[in-house]
Order: structure tokens, then sequence, then C-alpha cells
């Protein structure tokens, strides 16, 4: 049964059964088959068929993803507890965070991490925010913090502070400095384009925050960034409207790998808000 739960996760996560079964390292055959088995077992239909664009998942299928994550992780724990004396007790913890947030809430985080060090081993994965997501998703990361919005069931998000941008760097050069499409950085370049009513024809394209912020400490280019990321710093900016800023936000699975990390996530969502950013 445990097999086919975790193939039923595999499934729903991947919407592929191709996917699933080459994620799983198991013919496409055998997954199909768990598949039919389990919905047999249940008495529901868990997918259904969208041509080449894979499966969607049913009601019952949305239901029983977040209860078999229970089930999962209960096992899991008990498991972790029946073999505790022959195991290393330290845990693993891994971070997803936004190229912003890892320069600007990170750090800060880690300091007030230290006396979990004895008890966690933390790994930390720089990604982009629908990246985070998608690997928390997959549980491959136990919680994240971006700088992107997200609507889904299986996630929470916990909005803790705002972040206030501003146009910095040589403001007289004609050059623009751009994040890559999708990236809240790109976004506001074009927002700010579409409300000044212009197309920049000199434009610096670029895919790491922090290249953006070596950039225009040398006085090369300018471009929307954080007003936290240059405020120790002497880069001249401009103050923008108060609708170029956006949130930062914690976000984690429902239901936790262990119940020490769901533990240390509970503490992390009452000391975010209270971080100097």
């Amino acid at each position: 049964m445990f097999n086919s739960i975790a193939t039923f996760q595999k499934v729903y996560e991947t919407r592929n059964i191709t996917k699933a079964a080459k994620e799983l390292y198991v013919t496409q055959p055998s997954v199909s088959i768990q598949i039919k088995k389990l919905e047999k077992d249940l008495g529901v239909q868990l997918f259904k068929r969208n041509g080449n664009k894979g499966l969607i998942p049913t009601e019952n299928a949305n239901r029983f993803y977040r209860d078999s994550q229970i089930i999962m992780n209960s096992w899991e724990n008990s498991m972790n507890h029946l073999v505790k004396k022959h195991r290393s007790n330290r845990i693993k913890c891994v971070i997803g965070v936004s190229h912003t947030t890892s320069n600007l809430v990170l750090p800060p985080l880690m300091v007030n991490l230290k006396k979990y060090f004895t008890k966690f081993d933390f790994e930390i994965v720089a990604a982009d925010s629908e990246k985070v997501l998608e690997e928390i998703t997959k549980r491959e990361i136990d919680f994240g913090i971006i700088e992107k919005p997200i609507v889904t069931h299986e996630i929470e998000q916990t909005a803790f502070t705002s972040n206030e941008l501003v146009l910095a760097g040589n403001l007289e050069s004609p050059e623009w400095i751009i994040g890559k499409p999708g990236s809240p950085q790109h976004e506001f370049s074009d927002k700010y384009f579409n409300e000044h009513h212009m197309r920049p024809t000199r434009v610096i394209k670029v895919n790491d925050n922090n290249l953006i912020l070596n950039l225009i400490t040398r006085k090369i280019g300018k471009a929307i960034i954080s007003k936290r990321a240059i405020r120790d710093t002497l880069i001249p900016y401009e103050q923008l409207s108060s609708d170029f800023s956006n949130q930062f936000y914690l976000i984690n699975p429902k239901v936790a790998s262990s119940d020490e990390t769901q533990k240390l996530i509970a503490w992390i969502k009452t000391l975010l808000p209270q971080l100097k950013l």
C-alpha cells in the first residue's frame, strides 16, 4: 500500500505517468497498474486524461494527496523512531530562497538559527520563486522564503514584510539593467517603462540580482532594485511610488517532513516579522 501511495504522490506532483516512472526508476506500465489498483481499492477515480497535456487530478485526488502526506509523514516518523538508536539524531532541513531573499533575509535568519545547528543539518538552495515552490511541492525543500505570492492548496504562505523598490545606479545613464523574464525585477522594470511610456533601446540583461548590484555599484547603468540592497551604500537612487513594492513570503507544506521540522517552521514564522532586514 505504501508503494502505491508513494507512486500516486509522484504522479500527482508531475501530472504525468512517464515523468513519474522516470523519477521513481520504474517502468511506465508499473506506475499505471499501481494507480489503477489504488483507484480500485479506494473506489474512486483519481485522474482524468487530458490528451497530450497530461493528467488532471480529480477532487478525490486532491483530498487523497493531502491525506496521503499525513499518512506517509506518520509512517516516516514511526520508522525514524524505531531506528533512532541506530541512526544519527541530526535532522536534515533544506531551505529554499529566491535570489533577492538570499541576500536580504537569509543572513539574519541564519544568525538566529545558530542555536539549532546542533540538531539540524541545514542546506540552502537558491532558485527562482517558482522553482522553490515546485521543490517544496515535491518534498525536496522543507520551507522557502520567496518574493512572489502563490496559490495552491498544499502549501501555506505567510507574508512577513514588505519590500520597497527604487530606481538606483547612474541615474543619468541611458543603459538599463533588467533581470530575466518572470523575475520580480523584470516585472517591475516593465511596469516602470509602461507608466513612463518608454521602451529603452540600450539594455543590459542579467539573471542574477547580485550582478545587478555589482554593476550599479560601479556606476554601470541603472536598475529597479530593492532599497534594502543599497541601504549601506552611496549608490544614488530615486524614490518611486508605493506601487513599486512587494512582499516577502515564508512558504511551507502543511505537513512537514518531521515533527521537529514542523516546530522549527512554526518558530521561524514568529521570528521573521521581528528580523531587522
